[in-house]
């Protein structure tokens, strides 16, 4: 793993951060930052309309729930969320620490951003639809379907997204709005937004140009 500066805006953020060395890993971190960016707003919006009791008393729902909280813990120890990298993108110019974060983090940013900008522009001028099951199918596409190594992120393996899929899948009729099903659009867009991953080629911003010097 790749050393980073110290400071508070990690420790404050993830208390086990686990950076990966190979640029090639950054793309799974990146699906990880999705991962607990999206968990996290879902279950806020959970909270917020009070409904997380009536889940646990439906089985099914009660698995996915479980589940997905259960990973949001393990990603919370160890992945950064979006907050972090806004928060470090908009203060770079404040401090040498920040500003050398910031230039580690860029592929990182880059590889979120892409994904990030994908999601927004499908659902640009509707509401989001099922979330929880966009970050198990897009986690699903790129472990299962592009065969993505887990070893950075054991806590992965523990998880049946075959199962979680089929519990939705099992539930189409419930997906249904004007006459369209979400799942299969979900389905669609996981695959999109990996393709948009793994098509992205970070390259670095080369601002400082070489002079020789004339005879």
């Amino acid at each position: 793993m790749s050393a980073l500066p110290t400071n508070n805006l990690i420790s404050n953020n993830c208390t086990n951060r686990i950076k990966p060395s190979l640029l090639r890993d950054v793309k799974t971190e990146a699906l990880m930052v999705f991962a607990r960016t999206a968990l996290e707003r879902y279950f806020a919006r959970l909270d917020q309309a009070k409904v997380l009791n009536i889940m646990a008393k439906n089985e099914e729902t009660a698995y996915v729930y479980n589940t997905l909280n259960k990973l949001l813990q393990q990603l919370q120890k160890c992945v950064v969320n979006v907050d972090y990298l806004i928060h470090l993108s908009t203060n770079a110019n404040k401090s040498a620490t920040l500003k050398l974060l910031s230039k580690q983090e860029e592929p990182l940013i880059a590889y979120y951003d892409i994904m990030a900008r994908k999601v927004r522009d499908h659902y640009k001028g509707k509401p989001t639809s099922l979330p929880a099951f966009l970050v198990i199918s897009v986690l699903a596409e790129w472990i299962l379907g592009e065969e993505k190594s887990t070893h950075i992120y054991p806590f992965l393996n523990e998880i049946d997204f075959l199962e979680l899929i089929g519990k939705f899948e099992d539930n189409r009729e419930h997906f249904y709005q004007d006459d369209e099903c979400k799942v299969s659009e979900v389905h669609e867009l996981s695959f999109e937004i990996i393709e948009k991953l793994k098509n992205c080629n970070y390259k670095a911003n080369k601002t400082r140009v070489s002079k020789t010097r004339k005879k």
